[in-house]
């Protein structure tokens, strides 16, 4: 039996301006299998499987959909400007009151209340208003994070 030996660059190169393949196997011919129709039990199964990941898909799409809509009326709720008051219930900052937390993500000032307290990437303690902390949230949930944006989803009526 001949021991394989991988091939150089230049064979690569060769082989790639030929088109003959890559594997020591491409020009041999393989028997040619029978190919039999697929029975209506199979045909069953397979088209019971395809509906049942068309009603996982759209049960997906309705709850990214919830999670959108969640974070569009937080946003519709925002009461303040976020400079002189909470960007979400517009409590007013004075002189002599607590200062108030900026967001690490909008830099809005948000009071107390509204602030969430959270953790970064290198392990440092942010403030996060609840608008950015339900962003991140929707990001982390719906995999935008991974397939760099939101997924499709339907919005709930």
């Amino acid at each position: 039996m001949e021991t394989w030996v991988c091939p150089n660059d230049r064979q690569l190169a060769l082989r790639a301006k030929l088109g003959s393949g890559w594997s020591i196997h491409t020009n041999r011919k393989t028997p040619c299998s029978k190919q039999e129709s697929l029975t209506s039990e199979e045909m069953d199964r397979i088209t019971k499987v395809i509906k049942q990941a068309e009603k996982v898909e759209q049960f997906e799409m309705y709850r990214i959909g919830y999670l959108v809509d969640k974070l569009e009326t937080m946003k519709m709720n925002a009461l303040g400007d976020g400079r002189n008051q909470c960007v979400l219930c517009a409590d007013q900052f004075k002189i002599l009151s607590k200062s108030p937390s900026v967001c690490s993500d909008c830099n809005k000032n948000v009071c107390s209340k509204c602030s969430v307290e959270t953790v970064n990437s290198k392990s440092k303690v942010i403030d996060l208003c609840k608008i950015c902390s339900e962003k991140r949230e929707l990001w982390r949930k719906s995999g935008a994070w991974f397939y760099k944006g939101l997924p499709n989803y339907i919005k709930p009526l």
